[in-house]
């Protein structure tokens, strides 16, 4: 979704790559000690999604999704 002004709606954003925060938090949850929980994880992958949309510029050429997991 796109607002008037031709950039990318970050509430968009963050609905359409909440899969993506799951997916990376199983991943990590296979090099981290037993005692660290999904949910927690899920919470900071939240976290960095958000700062990735306030700080995402779509002119920088790179895809939303490569930026984000970087977070």
């Amino acid at each position: 979704m796109y607002t008037a002004q031709g950039t990318i709606e970050k509430s968009h954003l963050l609905t359409q790559h909440m899969p993506l925060v799951r997916r990376i938090a199983l991943q990590m949850m296979a090099k981290l000690p037993a005692n660290v929980e999904l949910d927690d994880l899920i919470q900071v992958g939240i976290m960095g999604l958000l700062d990735a949309s306030s700080r995402y510029e779509d002119n920088r050429g790179a895809q939303f999704e490569t930026f984000a997991s970087q977070r």
